[in-house]
This record gives structure tokens, sequence and C-alpha cells, in this order.
């Protein structure tokens, strides 16, 4: 495999980055720009570690570590608070250009956006909101409906938008709460601020792909396990939804959970397969 190497990122907002960068074998293959999921990091989350083995096949990886690292993270330079527990979906997208200016600088002009779980989501609204001609596609690996009406407690989801709501309304939007999320995710305690659940979750929120899915127009890959259900079903549902994407795969792994425990190179091999198509 390629050597790795740890780069820092600056993105036009100030917030300091690190992005893990695997070169491809050959400069004109397509380059894979992918984050990790909620309250997790770059290189601790199972997409990297089934992109490293990608990444073994030629491909180049720069798998970037977004503001959402870790529930709590300081800032470099303006000490000001980050991470899951205060990030806004809307600005991820900064996250994104930070990395696909730093690929361009390097001369890489053919880019797959791509995420996990919540990255995934990320990926997908950048991607929807702020498109770059020199991204060729996008890949969603477990993303997950949000919010979910169809496995959530909605009662109890809706008590905890009121209860936040309240609490911004007091001017304490930015004070931190332990969530009991209303399901079965892979995080079923959370940590943030009353302010970031309502972004994350609220009946606006950035999260919900179903409602922005019309406006990706690159090919699209889509992957869920078998043991993850909601983000299969949601897999299912959105490759419906991708009605002006020009082609889409999606893919479901047999005997895999959320963080694709033993099947990493099965995650690779699926992944590897709808890049040839790309390439």
């Amino acid at each position: 495999m390629q050597p790795i190497d740890i780069h820092t990122l600056v993105t036009d907002d100030g917030v300091t980055l690190q992005l893990a960068w695997i070169a491809p074998r050959a400069a004109d293959r397509p380059v894979i720009l992918a984050t990790h999921g909620v309250g997790n990091s770059f290189t601790q989350s199972g997409l990297w570690h089934a992109l490293s083995l990608l990444a073994a096949r030629g491909w180049g990886v720069a798998m970037l570590n977004n503001r959402g690292h870790d529930w709590v993270a300081m800032n470099a330079g303006d000490r000001r608070r980050i991470g899951a527990a205060y990030e806004t979906i809307e600005d991820s997208r900064l996250d994104f250009q930070a990395g696909q200016h730093w690929l361009r600088e390097r001369g890489h002009h053919r880019i797959v956006m791509a995420g996990h779980s919540l990255g995934g989501l990320k990926a997908c609204y950048t991607q929807a909101h702020f498109a770059a001609d020199d991204v060729v596609g996008l890949a969603m690996f477990s993303s997950p409906r949000l919010p979910d009406d169809k496995v959530w407690d909605w009662a109890r989801h809706e008590q905890l938008l009121a209860q936040c709501r309240e609490m911004v309304a007091q001017g304490r939007g930015e004070e931190l709460t332990h969530v009991e999320m209303p399901t079965n995710t892979p995080a079923m305690k959370g940590l943030m601020c009353y302010r970031t659940y309502i972004n994350k979750y609220g009946p606006d929120a950035a999260t919900t792909a179903l409602r922005f899915a019309d406006r990706i127009r690159v090919p699209t890959f889509l992957l869920a396990g078998d043991g993850e259900k909601p983000q299969l079903s949601f897999s299912i549902d959105m490759e419906q939804a991708l009605v002006n994407a020009p082609s889409v795969r999606r893919v479901m792994v047999e005997q895999c959970d959320h963080i694709y425990s033993g099947r990493h190179q099965a995650v690779a091999d699926a992944a590897h397969d709808w890049l040839q198509a790309l390439a």
C-alpha cells in the first residue's frame, strides 16, 4: 500500500482540520474525498479501514477529519468549540471544499465525494447545494434517514425538539445536554448543545437528504449492511429519489453492521467495482 501522510487544512471560516492521504498509483484516476460519521474521527472510522484496503488497489484516498470530529473539541487558533456537540450541518460544505481545494492544488481533478453515516449526508448536502465541476461521483456509506419517522419514537423526538426550542428561546442554545436518542442508532447517547439537536434533527434539517436528492447529478453509490436495518431502508428509498443522477448503484453487504466489523474487505470490494465504472 502507498504511504499514509497526515496533512493540516484550514477552512474558509478558520477551522483547522486533518486529512489522511494515500496517493493513487495513477494521477488520472478518481480520488475519494471522504469523511467520518457523528462523534467519530478520520482514522477511527470503520470507513477508513475499508478505504485503506481500497487504496491498496491503487485508488487515491483523502480521509477528512471534519469539524464534527469527537463529541467536543477545541479549534486551533481561535480556540472556539467544535465537535459533534456544536456543529452546524450546513457548515460541513466548508470542510469538503477545503479538501477539494487541497486536492486540486496537487493536480487531482476527478473527485468522488464520500462519507460514512452522517458523513454521507454531509457529502450529499455539499454536492446537492455546492456542486463542483470536478466532482465525478458521490458515495454514501451507511447513511441514515434523519430524522427517521419510520423507526424513531416520534413522540420522544417531538419532546426533545420542544425542550431544545425552549432553551434556544431562553438564549441557552449553546449549553450542552446529554441526549438519549429516540431510536436504536449507533450513537444511542449523544452529547450536544440544544441548537445542534434542532439543526441535525429538526423538520428543516439539512440532513434530510431525500428532500434534495433530485439535485444530485453525478453517478451515485449507496452501501449498507444487512445488519443495519434503518440505513438499509434509507438506501432503498434514496435510490428511488436520485431521479437526476446518471446512474445509481446500491449494494447490500451481507453479515455487515454499521462499523463493518470483519467486513471491511467486502465494503472495499463493492466500492472498487463501482469506481472501476468511473475510471
